[in-house]
């Protein structure tokens, strides 16, 4: 079975559509054109459904990633390599998103964005997608931490690179930032539900035109997600101040 499962994928691509239109109103902001408004109710609505999908659907397709390698039978090794390979690929585009970042938006470029996110935190988590009990002690241990960081005299020695990473502190400015804490819990229960969605998926999916596309939208949402950022830095930077605010 191929562990890109059409209906997660189908909700990835929903993911996809409300996290553009909320970008669409929220980079000009960052690109100075305040006049365009993003922090709207239904705005932080999309941004917020967006961002718990694609979070739950990582520790979804983790499970699912190992399951499918069982499958088919493959080694410890192998599934360790394709593993690897597909975290790589995530560094990779986070790094290309730092670096194109750091160039449009300066001091507030991303330095651990949702893409490194989803990087490390699969770098993490993956040996243990089986283990429930690993799962569920990390999901406490870290409801604890983000609860208590504030009140606990031991996490002010933490450096602050690291701790901006973990998400104990917002030391630096950053367009996006998606910590550790307390994202990784998503992805932890996102683990904990696959395995009854793996096990009970339908045999017959019924596709139509519009399942299809957000489908396919859904299983290359990585590449989208880079390349959208692209398209309005290129709208808002050329397109936008030309042809609609011409006086600026």
């Amino acid at each position: 079975m191929d562990n890109h499962y059409k209906p997660i994928d189908l909700f990835k691509g929903i993911a996809v559509i409300l996290m553009i239109i909320y970008h669409f109103y929220y980079f000009p902001h960052q690109y100075g054109f305040t006049e365009i408004k993003y922090n709207t109710d239904l705005l932080k609505t999309f941004a917020r459904m967006a961002q718990i999908i694609f979070i739950l659907s990582v520790g979804i397709n983790l499970y699912f990633s190992k399951r499918t390698s069982q499958e088919k039978e493959e080694s410890e090794k192998e599934y360790t390599k394709k593993h690897f390979k597909r975290v790589g690929k995530l560094f990779l585009y986070a790094l290309a998103m730092s670096i194109f970042t750091y160039f449009v938006f300066g001091d507030k470029f991303v330095k651990f964005g949702i893409l490194h996110f989803i990087a490390l935190s699969s770098l993490l988590l993956f040996n243990f997608v089986e283990d429930k009990m690993i799962i569920g002690t990390i999901i406490i241990l870290l409801v604890f931490i983000y609860g208590n960081h504030t009140n606990i005299s031991l996490f002010d020695s933490v450096p602050k690179p690291l701790g901006f990473i973990m998400g104990i502190n917002t030391a630096y400015p950053a367009v996006d930032h998606f910590p550790l804490i307390p994202w990784m819990i998503l992805i932890c229960l996102g683990i904990l539900i696959a395995p009854p969605i793996y096990e009970n998926r339908p045999k017959i999916y019924p596709n139509t035109a519009i399942t299809t596309a957000l489908e396919t939208t859904g299983k290359y949402s990585l590449e989208i997600y880079a390349i959208h950022w692209l398209i309005l830095y290129y709208i808002y930077c050329s397109v936008y101040p030309k042809y609609i605010r011409p006086n600026i």
